[in-house]
């Protein structure tokens, strides 16, 4: 698939939620991913939701471009951006962060420091996704994920497939460039 299919492919999945008239915020983190793949970087993206259902961050995958940053995943993007700007909330029970792909492991640590009560992903990550694999953290780990909920959403298959669509464009030159650091 190449990067004009997927920009196809992205209005037609925007229209199929518009009509709906659900999974706005989805389409939003689908938005972050394909601008993320568009610079090079991991073609993922996410979304964070207050109690309300408002969006107050969005984030994106930035580990090649600009710069290189290694800790610049999506998920940490969106709640780097949160903490700068929110530190009055401190605690984040009904807050939802909405990513287009599971988290790893480096993103699943951070979720659950965070608190963030609610993780929903798109597409499963069958190489480097960690919610599944939640019974190999170590055990102050497992009670920090007693809080919390990591769950794929509920959404149609073809905005899952879009999302893992996305992720897989760059994944390759994308590994390749960290295999090669």
């Amino acid at each position: 698939m190449t990067l004009a299919d997927l920009e196809a492919s992205f209005v037609s999945v925007s229209a199929e939620a518009h009509a709906s008239q659900r999974s706005g915020s989805w389409i939003v983190a689908c938005a972050e991913a394909l601008a993320a793949a568009r610079s090079g970087n991991y073609g993922v993206g996410a979304v964070l939701v207050d109690p309300k259902g408002e969006i107050l961050e969005l984030g994106r995958n930035r580990v090649f471009f600009p710069r290189f940053r290694s800790d610049l995943h999506a998920e940490m993007d969106t709640m780097n951006a949160f903490e700068e700007r929110h530190p009055e909330v401190t605690n984040m029970r009904g807050y939802t962060l909405l990513c287009s792909l599971e988290p790893c492991p480096m993103c699943l640590a951070r979720l659950l420091m965070a608190g963030v009560q609610t993780v929903k992903f798109l597409a499963y990550d069958e190489l480097a996704g960690m919610v599944n694999q939640k019974h190999q953290f170590p055990i102050a780990w497992k009670r920090l994920w007693q809080r919390q909920e990591f769950v794929q959403a509920d959404v149609s298959e073809s905005v899952k497939r879009f999302a893992l669509d996305v992720f897989s464009l760059n994944l390759e030159t994308c590994r390749q460039k960290l295999l090669s650091r």
